[in-house]
């Protein structure tokens, strides 16, 4: 699958939420075994007996989510750049 740069950012941000190790920066190269092992490989124990398609759903959901709010909120007006400060 083809990702934008602010998408790849996202999915490995989200990806500390549900692996012990975030994505690394190049797992977009990878082919689906691969990151399946890698997903496997870390999985936080919360997650350890999901199946792989059901984590990267979480991760892939996850990383939409925010990218959406964020998106809104820059819309709105709302982003505030003194709290990123």
């Amino acid at each position: 699958m083809t990702y934008q740069k602010h998408e790849i950012e996202d999915l490995i941000e989200a990806s500390s939420h549900y692996l012990t190790v975030e994505l690394p920066h190049d797992f977009h190269k990878w082919k689906e075994k691969k990151l399946d092992q890698f997903i496997e490989d870390h999985l936080w124990q919360p997650f350890e007996y999901e199946e792989i398609d059901v984590v990267w759903d979480h991760i892939s959901g996850l990383a939409r989510s925010t990218r959406s709010y964020i998106e809104k909120q820059l819309t709105k007006g709302n982003y505030d750049k003194q709290a990123t400060k």
